[in-house]
């Protein structure tokens, strides 16, 4: 199981003795200190997907509005990924369930990705500093990284 501890970069970093990273206590630990005012009014599904070449990670609500599934990018689990990665990643989703994209919550915005609003709202609650790091990584290691573990 995962554990919260501390960190230079946010006070949200995730250790584990496993290699596998539980996505469920990413998601609990990061809505609990990140999104605590946003209601869960449904269930709310997390998983690994496909190896993605250009996506992280996917929001979608079931037609019955019952339940919101979080699709990850599988690479997103391998041990050598910076964690910030995957902290963003699910925090960028998620953010996307506050604004209503996903999830039964009313829709704030016409498109979920408008003005950059997924990046503003991940500065307000307190991930400016992992989102940075994230997408420096992104653009500068990314490709290399999928190269090297999509068939992995």
């Amino acid at each position: 199981m995962l554990s919260v501890g501390q960190s230079d970069l946010s006070s949200l970093t995730l250790t584990s003795p496993s290699p596998v990273r539980d996505l469920n206590v990413y998601l609990d630990s990061i809505w609990q200190k990140h999104f605590p005012d946003i209601p869960r009014i449904n269930e709310v599904q997390i998983a690994y997907g496909y190896p993605w070449k250009r996506r992280l990670g996917l929001i979608r609500l079931s037609l019955d509005d019952t339940i919101s599934f979080i699709g990850i990018n599988a690479l997103l689990q391998h041990p050598s990924l910076p964690e910030h990665v995957l902290i963003t990643t699910v925090a960028h989703e998620l953010a996307h369930y506050a604004h209503g994209f996903g999830s039964p919550l009313p829709r704030l915005y016409q498109h979920p990705h408008a003005n950059n609003v997924v990046d503003r709202e991940l500065k307000q609650r307190g991930l400016g500093e992992l989102l940075c790091l994230c997408d420096e990584w992104i653009d500068k290691q990314w490709l290399a990284f999928y190269q090297l573990h999509r068939n992995h």
